[in-house]
């Protein structure tokens, strides 16, 4: 390899450190190696409720063998139960015991979510969202998925392929019932370029009734980005973060970064056909895990449907307030003195202020950006810490920012989601 090489892959692994991923670069932890039983895509055939029981014994098997077996804590106060459930895919059947009425498709019959989270996620990532749905659709179907190379061990990620994560959304897309007439696939980060990506590609569009996607990964922030499917061939690791947060990974695998790459081109690229679906977007101005710009322009050019919306949530990068003029951009400043945050993370967009794991106060905060033990240790207990995005750690005292895992305007947020649904779902009627 030449001199050129060697400083260009250098170069590259220093900035990708941190990209899409939770923690900083770090000690290495436990599970950097393949697990021999990472999760793929479902075969042929597989029934949705088969693929959610067999997916589940798998995970407990891998995560009792590889962590709990091995270490007292793992994941902390979590125990093996838990951590299985919280990563685990699902099949949740209507609330109510009856679905009739003048109006059922208020409630949500005939309604079907498809849950997709992002990348070194697990489905948690959209449990609030899916809850706070449930409560307002309570004869709709959510079926949740895990992605392959998530859930088990970071070491997982070394040999994924991102037509593996396609083919696991088809399957996720194709698993509801004839009764079920309006889907909805909601994906978060690289969950929203999956669903995209699907959505695209299909013939029969007649069921799907909207798109929701949440800080929408169509592009990596890092400049640096094209380099990944290269680097993967002399590194295994942009960041190798502690592993024991009960929701995601903490390290993630260059290759991981490298096929998020190679599905996101086209976005960037602009040469998927245009959406003519209703789309609801949620986005931080501010985010430094995906390009915001991208998921605009995607927005304001690929999306011809005339009822689109798009949340901005403005932060403290004030360039961006001179937004293109395009319909449906609705403009929310992201400070909020009361639950302590300065502006929207990447990370912030889907969780309740009240997530008992990643809410004010919750039991997994983000603070592997410090490699100080003092400082660590302020952000991790302090009561008065501030939630923010990385771009604004620099500036701030050492121990004083978590990075953001909650959504300040969480409720705002979930007001205009349910009223864009119902609008998508009764223009279908």
């Amino acid at each position: 390899m030449g001199t050129s090489r060697i400083i260009h892959t250098g170069l590259a692994s220093l900035a990708l450190c941190g990209l899409l991923a939770t923690g900083a670069c770090a000690t290495p932890d436990r599970g950097l190696e393949p697990s021999g039983a990472a999760i793929t895509a479902p075969a042929p055939g597989t029934s949705f409720d088969d693929y959610v029981q067999s997916t589940r014994q798998k995970l407990r098997d891998v995560i009792s063998r590889t962590r709990f077996a091995g270490e007292e804590k793992p994941f902390g106060e979590h125990t093996l139960n838990q951590v299985v459930d919280i990563r685990a895919p699902y099949a949740l059947e209507p609330v109510g015991a009856t679905c009739t009425g003048d109006d059922p498709a208020l409630q949500g019959n005939g309604l079907g979510f498809l849950m997709v989270h992002g990348l070194t996620d697990s489905p948690y990532w959209l449990s609030d969202i899916r809850d706070n749905l449930r409560d307002r659709f309570p004869c709709a179907v959510f079926h949740g998925l895990l992605l392959p190379g998530h859930g088990t061990v970071p070491g997982d990620l070394l040999d994924v392929d991102y037509e593996d994560w396609l083919k696991t959304v088809r399957f996720g897309l194709n698993s509801f019932d004839d009764d079920i007439e309006h889907i909805i696939p909601m994906g978060f980060s690289t969950g929203a370029a999956l669903i995209g990506r699907v959505y695209s590609e299909q013939s029969d569009k007649d069921r799907v009734a909207a798109l929701v996607m949440l800080s929408p990964g169509l592009a990596a922030k890092s400049g640096q980005a094209w380099l990944t499917p290269y680097v993967r061939y002399v590194k295994d690791w942009v960041g190798q973060g502690e592993n024991n947060d009960p929701g995601k990974y903490g390290s993630m695998a260059m290759n991981a970064a490298a096929e998020f790459y190679l599905l996101t081109e086209p976005y960037g690229e602009g040469s998927l056909p245009d959406f003519d679906i209703p789309v609801f977007g949620v986005v931080s101005s501010d985010d430094q895990t995906i390009n915001p710009d991208v998921m605009l322009d995607f927005y304001c050019n690929k999306v011809t449907a005339s009822q689109k919306q798009l949340v901005w949530y403005q932060g403290r990068i004030t360039s961006a307030m001179n937004l293109p003029d395009c319909a449906g951009i609705d403009i929310v400043r992201s400070e909020n003195d009361q639950l302590r945050t300065l502006n929207h993370a990447h990370t912030a967009i889907t969780m309740s202020p009240n997530d008992p794991i990643y809410g004010l106060d919750g039991s997994a905060p983000d603070c592997g950006h410090y490699d100080d033990p003092d400082a660590l240790s302020r952000c991790r207990s302090g009561d008065d810490v501030m939630y923010a995005e990385r771009n604004l750690f620099d500036t701030a005292p050492d121990g004083t920012l978590r990075r953001g895992t909650f959504n300040p305007d969480f409720t705002g947020m979930m007001d205009k989601m349910k009223d864009f649904i119902t609008t998508s779902v009764t223009a279908q009627e």
